[in-house]
C-alpha cells in the first residue's frame, strides 16, 4: 500500500469496490451483507461464482503492536496477534453456520461452505525475521485451516502482480 501507517478503516476504504483484487472467482461484494448475524460486521463480504460467501478480515499492514510470527523451537511460527484475528475469523465462520437456513432464506447465500481471508501486516513491519521465514509460517498455517487463509498485504499485492502478469517476487 503507498500509505504505510494507514488505519483499517482506511484499509478498508481503499480495497471497497475491488473484489477483483482477491482473484478472479467473486461476483459480488454488497455492502448489505457485512452484517448478516447478530453482532457480527465483516470488513469485506464477497460473494464466490458458487454462491458461497467469501469474508475478509483486516488488520493493519503496517502498524500492529505486535510481531506477526515469533521464533518456537527453532522454526518461525505465527505469533498471537495473527491467532487472535485467526479465531475472531473462525468465530464469524460459526455464526454463519449457526444462521446459515435463515440468511438462505432471506437473501440466497450459501454460508454452510463460507470461508475467510485474513489479511495482516507487511513483511517490512518485522525486519527481525525475514520475509521468506513470515511467508512459510503463514503457508504452514493455512495449510492447517480448512476455511481460513491468513496472507500479508505483500503477498496479496504480488498475487495481483503475478496474476497480472507483473514480476512479482516470493
Amino acid at each position: 500500500m503507498k500509505t504505510p501507517g494507514a488505519a483499517e478503516h482506511q484499509l478498508q476504504k481503499a480495497l471497497s469496490g475491488q473484489y477483483w483484487i482477491f482473484g478472479g472467482r467473486y461476483v459480488d461484494d454488497e455492502k448489505a451483507y457485512r452484517r448478516l448475524v447478530p453482532g457480527d460486521e465483516y470488513d469485506i463480504p464477497l460473494v464466490r461464482a458458487d454462491g458461497a460467501l467469501q469474508i475478509v478480515e483486516l488488520k493493519l499492514a503496517m502498524g500492529l503492536r505486535s510481531p506477526l510470527v515469533k521464533k518456537h523451537r527453532g522454526s518461525w511460527v505465527a505469533a498471537s496477534a495473527v491467532n487472535d484475528v485467526v479465531s475472531q475469523a473462525i468465530a464469524y465462520l460459526v455464526g454463519l453456520d449457526e444462521h446459515r437456513l435463515r440468511i438462505r432464506d432471506e437473501i440466497g447465500i450459501e454460508t454452510r461452505r463460507a470461508s475467510a481471508t485474513v489479511l495482516i501486516g507487511h513483511p517490512a513491519a518485522q525486519p527481525s525475521a525475514p520475509e521468506a521465514a513470515i511467508h512459510e509460517a503463514f503457508r504452514t498455517l493455512n495449510t492447517h485451516l480448512g476455511r481460513v487463509e491468513v496472507l500479508t498485504y505483500k503477498e496479496l499485492i504480488d498475487n495481483v502482480e503475478r496474476s497480472i502478469g507483473g514480476a512479482a517476487r516470493s
